[in-house]
C-alpha cells in the first residue's frame, strides 16, 4: 500500500480541499435514493476525512470508509463517528457486499510509479460488480486525456500552513511534488510527497465496466457541483454478472428489484 496524504497534508486536505466532496454528496445522495433497488450499505472508496462519509450516513445509508491514509481515517471517524472505516487503498481490500460503492476526488487514478494502472482498476471493476447486485450503483471521477495541460504550479495557504504543488504531465500520468508547510508551535514543519496519478481515456474505461456487467453514463459535475479541467464522471449501474461471476448475488436482488417494479406498476 503506497504512503500518501501523511501528517501535514492530511491536515491541508482536510481543512482546504474537502470541497468536492461535500458539493457532490447532495447529487450523489440522490442518485442512489432513486436507483432501481433500495440502496442500503455504501461503500466509499476514498473516503479522506470523510465529508461525504458523513454525508451518506446523515442521509441513513449504512456507510463504510475505505482510505489508505491512517491520518485522514482519524479526520474521518470523528464527522462520522456512526460509519465504519477501514485503513487500506482502493486497490488492495476485500470489497464487502454492498448496493453502491463511491470513489470521489480521482481516488482510482493513484497508484506507484510502477503500478499497472489498467489492470488494477479493470480488476477493481471486476471485483466491485461480484460485490454488488443487479441494479447496484459505481460511482467515481477520473482525470482524462487531452488538453488543456495540467502540468504547471499551484501555490495556497491558510491560517497554519502552505502547500506549493509543481505538476508535470507525461506519459499518461501526472507527477505531483507536493511541498507543505505547517506551524508547529512556533516554527514551520516542511514535508513534502510525491504523487503519481494516472490519466484515462473515458471510452476504455467504459469498455472494462461494460465487460464487468455495467451500462454507464459519463458527466462532467456532480449536479452543480463542477468537476475541474479534464474530469470526468461515471455513473455506472450493473445490469448483468460479468464473465465468470458467480450469479448467486445477482438473481437474489434482481427478484427484490423486479417486485419494486411491479408495486409501482
Amino acid at each position: 500500500m503506497i504512503s500518501l496524504y501523511q501528517e501535514d497534508l492530511a491536515y491541508i486536505h482536510a481543512t482546504a480541499y474537502g470541497a468536492l466532496a461535500r458539493g457532490a454528496a447532495a447529487e450523489i445522495v440522490r442518485v442512489l435514493k432513486c436507483a432501481a433497488i433500495s440502496i442500503r450499505h455504501v461503500v466509499d472508496v476514498g473516503c479522506g476525512a470523510g465529508p461525504l462519509t458523513a454525508a451518506l450516513v446523515e442521509s441513513g445509508f449504512d456507510t463504510t470508509g475505505i482510505d489508505a491514509s491512517a491520518e485522514l481515517l482519524t479526520m474521518a471517524r470523528a464527522v462520522a463517528p456512526a460509519g465504519r472505516f477501514i485503513h487500506r487503498s482502493a486497490y488492495d481490500f476485500e470489497i464487502p457486499e454492498c448496493d453502491a460503492v463511491v470513489a470521489i476526488g480521482e481516488v482510482l487514478a493513484y497508484h506507484s510509479e510502477a503500478a499497472d494502472a489498467d489492470r488494477l482498476v479493470g480488476d477493481f471493476f471486476r471485483r466491485v460488480s461480484a460485490a454488488l447486485p443487479v441494479g447496484g450503483q459505481l460511482i467515481f471521477d477520473v482525470i482524462g486525456l487531452g488538453e488543456p495541460s495540467l502540468a504547471g504550479h499551484v501555490w495556497n495557504s491558510g491560517e497554519d500552513w502552505a502547500v506549493l504543488v509543481h505538476t508535470e504531465e507525461a506519459d499518461r500520468k501526472l507527477i505531483r511534488n507536493i511541498e507543505t508547510f505547517r506551524r508547529v508551535g512556533e516554527n514551520y514543519r516542511r514535508g513534502r510527497e510525491i504523487h503519481h496519478v494516472r490519466l484515462f481515456n473515458a471510452e476504455a474505461l467504459c469498455a472494462q465496466l461494460s465487460a464487468s456487467g455495467f451500462e454507464t453514463t459519463t458527466v462532467h459535475s456532480y449536479g452543480a457541483q463542477p468537476l475541474g479541467p479534464r474530469r470526468r464522471a461515471f455513473f455506472a449501474t450493473k445490469t448483468r454478472c460479468g464473465a465468470g461471476f458467480s450469479l448467486q448475488r445477482c438473481f437474489s436482488t434482481r427478484t427484490e428489484a423486479e417486485a419494486k417494479a411491479s408495486v409501482a406498476g
